[in-house]
C-alpha cells in the first residue's frame, strides 16, 4: 500500500520532467511542427494513463499517431487498450504491430511488449481466414475490416459474425465463438454453399510468471513512450483507492477515540453520582466541579469520535466504490505498476 506522500513526489517528478523535455520540444517545434504536436499529445496521454484514465489516454495516443504515425506509438496505444474492458484484441494487435514495425525500439521496451502480449494471449483467439475470392473484403461484426491478409485475425472473447463481401455479393455469415487461447482456421466463399470452418484444438500458452523488473532506462531527447507494465494481482491503484484507504484509517482512529471516551464517560458519570454530586449546587463537594467538567468533556469527545468515524468511514467506502474495478478480474490485463513509474524510451 502506498502512502499519500507519493502524490507530491509525483508532482515534483512531473515538474522536473517537463523542464527536462522543454528544450527537446522546442527543437522539435522548429524542425517538425506535426512531430511537436504529436509529442505534446503523447505526454498528455501518458499523464492520463498514470491516473488510470485509459479512455482519455487512448484518445491522446490515437491523435498523436494521426499527427505523426510513428510505429513506436503502437506501444502506448496497446497499453491504453489493455486497461479498457473488452479491448483485449485491440491491445494484442497494437503490441504485435509495435513488435513488427518498431524494429529499432529499445530492447527492454520490446521485451515488455512481448511479455504483455503473452499475458493477453489467453484472452483472445487467432483466426486465420482463407477467402474465395482472395480480393474480397472481410466483414467482422458488421464492420468492414478490409482485405483478408495472411496474418491471423485477432478476436476477443465472445461470439463474432464473420463474412465476405465484394461489390454487391455477400457470403453467408459464419459465427465464431472465442473462449480464449484458440487458434482457428476459417474458409469463406462468395460462391454458393455454406462456408467451411476447420477448428484446431485450442493452443493455450504456458502460464507466465511475473515479468522481470529492471532499471528504468534514462530518457533520450525527443523520446516519450510509457514504461512496460507489470500485472498486479489486485488490479491497479488509483487516487480513489489511496484516499479511500487513508480515510478508512482515520475513521478507525476516530472510532477508537469514541470508544475510549465512551468508557471514560461512564466512569466519570459513576464517580459523579457516587460522590453525591447530583444536586444543582456543584460546590457541595470539592471534586464535583472537576468531575462535571471531565464528564462533559468525555461526552463531547465520544460524540465527536462516533460522528467522525461515521463520516470518514462513509466517505472512504464511497471513494472505494467509485474507484476503477480490478481489471484482472473484469477481463483486461492490468498494465499499471504499483510503483507508478514512467519510462521514456523509443524514437518517433
Amino acid at each position: 500500500m502506498r502512502s499519500l506522500s507519493i502524490v507530491p513526489k509525483i508532482i515534483v517528478f512531473v515538474g522536473i520532467l517537463s523542464s527536462m523535455l522543454a528544450p527537446a520540444v522546442a527543437r522539435a517545434e522548429n524542425q517538425n511542427p506535426a512531430k511537436a504536436q504529436a509529442l505534446a499529445r503523447l505526454q498528455e496521454g501518458n499523464a492520463f494513463l498514470g491516473q488510470g484514465r485509459a479512455t482519455d489516454a487512448l484518445s491522446k495516443f490515437t491523435e498523436a499517431y494521426r499527427l505523426f504515425p510513428s510505429p513506436k506509438l503502437h506501444y502506448n496505444i496497446g497499453q491504453a487498450h489493455s486497461l479498457i474492458p473488452g479491448h483485449e484484441a485491440q491491445a494484442y494487435e497494437s503490441m504485435t504491430r509495435f513488435l513488427t514495425e518498431a524494429v529499432d525500439a529499445n530492447p527492454q521496451l520490446r521485451s515488455g511488449a512481448e511479455t504483455q502480449r503473452q499475458q493477453l494471449r489467453p484472452k483472445v483467439g487467432l483466426v486465420s481466414v482463407t477467402a474465395d475470392p482472395p480480393d474480397a473484403d472481410l466483414i467482422v461484426d458488421d464492420v468492414n475490416v478490409g482485405r483478408v491478409t495472411p496474418a491471423p485475425m485477432v478476436l476477443g472473447i465472445g461470439t463474432h459474425r464473420v463474412s465476405l463481401k465484394r461489390g454487391e455479393a455477400v457470403s453467408g455469415i459464419r459465427t465464431v465463438t472465442i473462449a480464449g487461447g484458440e487458434t482457428l482456421e476459417l474458409a469463406l466463399r462468395l460462391s454458393a454453399g455454406p462456408p467451411v470452418a476447420v477448428v484446431l484444438p485450442p493452443v493455450v500458452p504456458p502460464a507466465m510468471g511475473p515479468p522481470e523488473t529492471g532499471r528504468t532506462a534514462l530518457p533520450r531527447s525527443g523520446e516519450v513512450v510509457q514504461s512496460a507494465p507489470t500485472t498486479p494481482v489486485a488490479g491497479y491503484w488509483t487516487w480513489q483507492h489511496e484516499l479511500g484507504v487513508g480515510l478508512a484509517g482515520l475513521a478507525a482512529v476516530s472510532l477508537a477515540v469514541g470508544v475510549i471516551e465512551h468508557v471514560r464517560y461512564f466512569g466519570k458519570a459513576d464517580a459523579f453520582t457516587s460522590d453525591g454530586c447530583g444536586t444543582s449546587d456543584l460546590s457541595a463537594h470539592k471534586d464535583c466541579a472537576s468531575l462535571k467538567s471531565q464528564f462533559d468533556s468525555a461526552h463531547t469527545w465520544l460524540v465527536v469520535g462516533y460522528i467522525g468515524a461515521a463520516v470518514l468511514g462513509g466517505t472512504s467506502g464511497y471513494l472505494l466504490w467509485l474507484a476503477p474495478t480490478d481489471p484482472s478480474r473484469a477481463g483486461p490485463v492490468a498494465s499499471v505498476t504499483s510503483g507508478m513509474t514512467a519510462n521514456f524510451e523509443g524514437r518517433f
